[in-house]
Order: C-alpha cells, then structure tokens, then sequence
C-alpha cells in the first residue's frame, strides 16, 4: 500500500495542508492518527479531517473506560487497486463495524464511512495477528464499545476543555519550560494538548519522585513499535529514554497545577506574581486606566463607564477595587469588585452589573493568566471577606475555570461579525440570498414610499433630545418588557452618552421619515469595534423594518469606516446570527466559600433549568 502516516503527538499538528497537498500530487492515501488529537483544530479546522482516514481516541481525553472513532473521508478519493489494500481498508471496515454499533461514538467524531472495499474476514485478523506487542494490538473488531462508554460520552463531554486544557499547559511552561523538548515549547492557537512532557535523564528517579508527592506522571512511549527497526531512528530513541508527561487534563482544580510545580520544583512556583493593591477611590488610578482599557477592547472596561456606573448604582455599597502592579510598577490589570451585599450572604460583583455586557477583570488578553492569578490569590486573603462571588459575563476564552475555578450559571450568546475581504456589496455576498435580497429590497422600499434620511447625534447641544428620542422609540417597541432604559439607567446612560460623545466614542442614529423619528440605534465605537447596545422603533412603522433598516445602515457606516469588527453584544435574537459570523460565548460564573455560598451556587444552577425561576433570578441580579 502507498501511504503517509502522520502522528499528531500530544495534540500538537503537524502542517496538514502540506501533507495533503504532497500526497495529492503523488497518489498517496493520507493516513492521519489524532488519537491524541481530539478537540485540536489548524485553522479553525478539527485535526482527523485532514486524511482519507483518521484514528481517533475518546478515551485518551476524557475519564471513559474504552472508545475510539475512525473517519473515512471520500472527498480525497483515490484509485485503489487490489495491491494497495492495506490498512486503510482495514481501518475503513473497523470503523464500519464500530460506527454501526455505537451511535454516540459516530456522531462524536465519524464524518462519512467509506463502506465499500473492505478486507475479506480472513486478511484483517491476519493483520490483527501481525502486531506483535499487545501494546499495539488494534484490538477485536468484534468487540464494540462498552455499555459504559456510549452512557458516558455525552455525560462527561465539555465545552470547556480545550481552554481548561491549555490553560493548565500555559501554566506549566511558564514555570518548567526549561525542562521541555523544543518541539512542545510553544502552544499554537488550537491545540487541544493532551499532556505535559518534561525531558529528564533519569525517568524512573523523576516518577518516583512524583509518585511520592501524589503526582501520577506518564512514562511516555517505553516500548517502541515491534515493526521498527532497534537503531534505526537513534534521536527518536533518544527522546523516548527521557520523556514523561505531566497531566494538564480538565478536570484539575485550583491548585492542582501549583503542586505539580512545586513537586518537580521541590519548592514554590518561582512565576513573577503581579503585585496586589487596594484602590480606595476610582480615580486614584484614573490617569493609568485609558490604556488599559484601550488594549482590553472593551468599553465596558473604560474608567468612564465603570466611574459613572458607580456613581449611579453603587451608593451604599462597598468598594474593593485592586490594582495588579509588575515589578516595575506597571498596571497591567484592574479587579473592579464591589460588596454587592452583606446579608444573608456576603456576597461580591464585578462593577457594571446589569447595563454591562460584558464584565470580569480589565487587562490586555495575553495578560489575563496573570491577573487571574492574582484575583484567586485576593479571594485567598482576609481582607477581602465574602461567601460568594458572582463573575458576569466573562469571555468564555478565559482561562477563567483554570486559575480560580467555579460553577457555570448561565451561558449567552455574543455574535461577532468581522468582516470578508472587500466592501458592503462583499458583505451581502457572504449572507444567504435570501437575506441578500431582503436588506437591498428592504431601504429601496422605504426610500419609493418616504422621503428617508439618517442622522448622527454627533452635538453636545442636541445630545440629550436625541436620547430622549431613543428612550421613548425604546419604550414604543418594548412597552412594560423594556427594562433597560429603567430608572437610575435612564440617568446613567445620558451621563455617559455625554462622556462618550467627548471621547468620540458615541455612535446614535436616528432614521427619520418625513422628518419624523422612526427608529434609534445606540451603540459606541471603540478599540476597533463597533458596539450595537440597544435600539428602539415604532410599532406603526414595524411593516417597514424601520429597526432592521437601521441596524444593516449602521454596518455598512463601520465598514465604511475600517472598523474590523461589530459587535452585536449579548444575547441569542435569531437577526443577530443571521447577520453575524462569528459568537463569542459570555459565561457567568459562581465561586462559593463555606457552606451557605455552595448552597446559593447549587440553586442558582438549579433555576438555569426553569425557565420561570431562571427569569425571577437573572430580575434580582440585574436589580
């Protein structure tokens, strides 16, 4: 058989696409083992659909007794003839028999079984009793995946694991990367790695060390494949005598991965730890803050918001802001924390509750690792005393479960559009036709039957009429159910409108027929990005899609203008998904200490699956 077989190690990729290019050209069938590999991606693309076939392993990435999925890719068919019968057919006809068998598995990883070509009975168990080291036996072919894999596939399966994964992995080679092979050195953007490997000259003093400590370290690849020739490949030989692997798995909690530095230490991490300081007053740091935020790209993030936020919504409450300071002196992040309340449970937030959309500590995203670290260690100290601290809409990227841990309360939707190459008509192009047609027929109506015009608020004299257009066009389309233009958030939001109309931040639109107001769009331009915040219409015009028209106006204005990317912020709306190309999930998290905090974060988990609870819930939230 002419073939390649290419091993992802440790969930590292090899460069796929010269691989399949170069067994293109040469008729040979790609054989690709992401056994692994499972959850790893190159360029947005899942490693094990690369080749004619791919070997994939369940059970190496999650706690599962057994389970393995085998894909048979035709779109790269090739002629086989009889003389190229080999293991890809006899991997094709296991996977025919598993996939069969085990639904879960196929659905998990199998993309399309070849089912035709197979090896008569009699080849393929004469090629099982060719592999000579049980070790790598291919197994029986008649044995299908145990009832307790296919029961726990989808039961132990997280979303999460591939951050957690590398989160943990981060972690270990800021600290031990000078015991690391070149090769695993750098962890590139999608790899899901599977283990930690630490070069050593004496494998069997270091495991015991470990073992010792209560570490179970992997002796990677002691026996070589029976089919390879001893000597033959000495600097693979060579790499097999001194690697082990530690664990980066996503199950490891807080601390975990501390111990496993100090035991291969002996002693303490040795990382550069920020340096903690308490803000008494917001604008004790606000000369620092505008950079921070800018490189954060979060308007959320900005002193501005986070300033007038607390001037309207933090009477009575408790500051405990901390300033994360390196060595030098540099701010490098920002924990804005308050006491949310002190009885029955005290319990802290973020600052920016409920008009936020997007919350958690403010810092430039290569940065984060650090500053979580040094939020765990704040939650660790006295003086910041709680029971329960409530992280909102936290970038579901973060390495946020790694470092201090906590149970997910809810899940939301943030679509993100970034755009193609080339202009509003390149745009249109990306989008079904069906949408295509409905926004160019949507304004050409409108503009036959009206006379239509849109205006910036771009005047500090007529800023505050134009919000109060957007707030009563808000409460015409939304009535009783339109809460975010509520009260104090009324207050709140022409004060801030004002600040960032100063900064050139502000974004309000109004489209106007015949001179009357029809529909609102609020939103900011910062860091890059445009910022769809909240929009209003009138119902008597709703035939016309006055609010969609508006929303399409305000796309084609970013992209007019450069901005890389709009942001249609949180939430699941249908309108936003067909537009965007891209979502970016937020997470809401809850860390609970003693008793009375575990309990409050069970049953907020409990209300995420009634829907009446769920809303009484996120209503006291957002109070």
């Amino acid at each position: 058989m002419r073939c390649l077989y290419v091993i992802h190690y440790l969930g590292f990729f090899q460069d796929m696409p010269k691989w399949r290019r170069w067994c293109d050209v040469r008729g040979l069938i790609l054989i690709e083992d992401a056994a692994q590999a499972w959850l790893s991606s190159l360029d947005s693309r899942p490693l094990g659909s690369f080749g004619d076939l791919a070997i994939i392993s369940l059970y190496k990435t999650f706690g599962l007794p057994d389970g393995a999925v085998l894909v048979a890719d035709r779109s790269h068919s090739l002629p086989i003839k009889r003389a190229d019968i080999g293991l890809s057919l006899l991997a094709r006809r296991h996977a025919a028999w598993l996939l069969a068998r085990s639904p879960d598995l196929a659905k998990a990883g199998a993309r399309l079984l070849d089912e035709q070509a197979f090896l008569p009975a009699d080849a393929y168990g004469a090629f099982l009793r060719a592999a000579a080291s049980e070790a790598f036996a291919l197994g029986d072919p008649e044995k299908p995946a145990s009832t307790m894999t296919r029961f726990l596939l989808p039961r132990v399966f997280r979303p999460d694991a591939v951050t957690r994964r590398r989160a943990n992995y981060e972690e270990l080679l800021r600290e031990l990367g000078d015991h690391v092979a070149p090769q695993f050195a750098r962890l590139p953007e999608g790899t899901s790695p599977f283990a930690f490997p630490i070069e050593t000259p004496d494998k069997a003093a270091l495991l015991d060390r470990l073992a010792k400590n209560g570490v179970r370290a992997l002796d990677l690849w002691p026996v070589s494949h029976p089919l390879v020739p001893v000597g033959r490949f000495p600097e693979a030989e060579k790499m097999r005598a001194r690697l082990i692997a530690l664990p980066v798995h996503q199950e490891l909690v807080p601390g975990d991965v501390d111990r496993l530095i100090r035991s291969m230490r002996g002693r303490r991490p040795i990382r550069s730890d920020l340096r903690i300081e308490p803000v008494v007053d917001l604008d004790d740091i606000r000369d620092e803050w505008p950079e921070l935020a800018e490189r954060s790209g979060n308007i959320f993030a900005t002193w501005e918001w986070v300033s007038t936020w607390w001037r309207h919504f933090g009477e009575g409450r408790m500051l405990a802001v901390a300033a994360c300071r390196s060595g030098g002196g540099k701010l490098v992040g920002i924990l804005p924390l308050y006491r949310w309340s002190s009885r029955p449970l005290r319990v802290i937030r973020f600052i920016g509750n409920g008009a936020s959309d997007e919350l958690g500590p403010i810092c430039h995203p290569s940065d984060r690792g650090a500053v979580t670290r040094a939020l765990r260690r704040l939650l660790n100290t006295s003086a910041l005393q709680w029971d329960l601290l409530i992280a909102e809409q936290l970038q579901a990227t973060e390495e946020w479960r790694a470092f201090v841990g906590g149970t997910v309360i809810r899940r939301e939707g943030n679509p993100v559009l970034r755009w193609p190459a080339g202009g509003w008509d390149q745009f249109l192009a990306s989008r079904s036709s069906h949408l295509r047609k409905r926004v160019r027929y949507q304004e050409r109506s409108l503009q036959r039957k009206h006379e239509v015009s849109y205006r910036l608020a771009d005047d500090p004299e007529t800023l505050q009429e134009a919000m109060g257009i957007l707030f009563a066009l808000h409460r015409l389309r939304w009535g009783a159910s339109g809460v975010a233009f509520e009260g104090l958030r009324e207050a709140f939001h022409r004060e801030f409108a004002g600040l960032a109309l100063e900064r050139g931040w502000l974004r309000l639109w109004i489209l106007e027929l015949d001179g009357q107001p029809a529909s609102a769009w609020y939103g900011f331009r910062f860091a890059g990005a445009d910022f769809y915040y909240q929009s209003g219409w009138d119902p008597r015009w709703e035939d016309l899609s006055v609010g969609s028209i508006l929303v399409s106006h305000s796309i084609r204005d970013a992209l007019d203008h450069g901005i890389p990317e709009y942001r249609f912020l949180r939430g699941g709306e249908t309108y936003k998904y067909r537009l965007a190309n891209e979502d970016c999930p937020l997470l809401t998290f809850g860390l609970s200490r003693g008793a009375p905090g575990r309990a409050a974060v069970a049953a907020a988990s409990l209300t995420q699956r009634v829907p009446r609870l769920r809303r009484a819930l996120r209503s006291r939230l957002e109070a």
